[in-house]
């Protein structure tokens, strides 16, 4: 019986000191930049290796697709740093971007000075598999916020529409084309992101897709990506004035799991408010062993920990921790725009320790977990139980103006009973 040999693919090297002359196909025989690679269709099983220590001030875009046998690969070679890709610091400027990836794996980069850092950009490209990135650090990503209008202190960051539809200045970002034929259409299953740092961000990290529009401008739904798994991130000081909204986007998405991970000091003074994890047509979600806290104080709407933006179903929050978050730790609020489901409902909050949020005190019956009206009754569904309170002064447990009958609690703690929700 023939046997099947697996596709093996190419290696190709790069370094500074080496030549676009070169081969590329050995170590002592690298290309120096990117041209020959960002011009070429990468096939099954190719790989992109950059020298560790090596500095680029160019972008990197990887064509082609790999297979499930045989995936394409960016990584690393040598000893010492990462390879550093910097670029200028101007908004239209992209680090590395990855045209229609399926079965595609990154590896130990750092990304940094430009408008966004890694996009994933599936151009009318559908039931894509398998693309994993860790160990990348990306940072210093300015200047990208859609919708900012006159609220921007900047005129340069006004109405600023990409060719590739990034909208927001992240580092790491999914987005893409399609229109209102292919809304249910899913994009990508099996998105893993791990043991990366993203810091000094207009965002941190997303499934964006164009902010949930195609480009006729309707709405997506809830199943452009499955399968999501993102574990121990750090996410810290995502700050920048003006348009730093949130750490994490995380929508347009059937089954998620984030886990293991820190956000710290999550998102600065976006006009349109600013929330660490913004939740929104999302559906089966895990939120497991994450740290949220130091949201800051900067004046605008939300500066809380997860924001429950629209649509949210099956939701567990288990074993999380939320501290000293100007805003709530969890904010529910509804959007009959995005969806006609508005209302997050089936959400599961649980052994969870909430320290000191909402110490700004924010809105009318603050609390830290927090339901707000917002263009019509928000009334979600959410069990509460097992989690543990510690208050600020004037602060209750669950509040807000929104509608509670649907809160269940059972054996919650709290630790300075100065005030207890009427809904405990």
């Amino acid at each position: 019986m023939k046997t099947v040999e697996k596709e093996q693919g190419r290696c190709y090297y790069i370094a500074p000191n080496g030549s676009d002359d070169n081969s590329g196909l050995t170590p002592d025989q690298p290309l120096c930049s990117f041209r020959r690679i960002n011009g070429a269709v990468l096939g099954p099983g190719d790989k992109v290796l950059l020298r560790c220590g090596g500095e680029w001030n160019e972008e990197l875009v990887i064509n082609g697709r790999g297979s499930r046998d045989a995936w394409i690969e960016v990584n690393s070679y040598g000893e010492g740093k990462k390879p550093l890709i910097r670029r200028n610091g101007d908004i239209s400027e992209r680090c590395v971007r990855v045209n229609d990836p399926s079965f595609f794996r990154m590896e130990n980069l750092e990304v940094c000075n430009a408008g966004a850092g890694i996009v994933l950009f599936y151009n009318e490209s559908y039931h894509n598999h398998s693309v994993y990135i860790s160990n990348v650090s990306a940072h210093h990503f300015y200047g990208l916020y859609r919708g900012c209008g006159s609220s921007s202190k900047n005129p340069a960051w006004q109405s600023y529409v990409a060719e590739d539809r990034v909208g927001f200045s992240l580092g790491i970002i999914v987005t893409g084309k399609d229109t209102s034929d292919m809304n249910d259409e899913r994009v990508l299953t099996d998105f893993r992101v791990s043991d990366c740092e993203i810091y000094q961000t207009g965002g941190g990290i997303g499934l964006d897709w164009c902010d949930h529009r195609c480009c006729d401008g309707s709405i997506v739904g809830k199943n452009k990506f499955g399968n999501v798994v993102w574990e121990r991130l750090h996410l810290y000081d995502n700050d920048v004035a003006d348009v730093s909204l949130t750490s994490m986007f995380l929508q347009c998405v059937t089954g998620a799991v984030l886990r293991d991970t820190v956000i710290d000091n999550g998102a600065g003074g976006a006009p349109w408010g600013t929330a660490a994890i913004h939740l929104q047509l999302a559906k089966d979600v895990l939120i497991e062993n994450v740290e949220i806290k130091n949201m800051p104080h900067t004046n605008v709407s939300d500066e809380c920990g997860i924001d429950f933006e629209t649509d949210v179903e099956n939701c567990i929050i288990r074993g999380c921790s939320f501290e000293n978050n100007a805003g709530a730790a969890i904010e529910f609020l509804c959007n009959f725009e995005m969806s006609p489901m508005a209302v997050s409902r089936n959400v599961v909050i649980e052994q969870c320790d909430f320290v000191h949020n909402n110490w700004a005190v924010l809105y009318n019956n603050p609390a830290q977990i927090l339901v707000q009206i917002w263009q019509h009754d928000n009334c979600p569904s959410v069990t509460v139980r097992d989690c543990r309170f510690s208050n600020p002064d004037g602060v209750v447990e669950i509040g807000g103006d929104g509608i509670l009958d649907l809160f269940q609690t059972e054996g919650n703690v709290v630790l300075n009973a100065t005030a207890v929700s009427a809904a405990m």
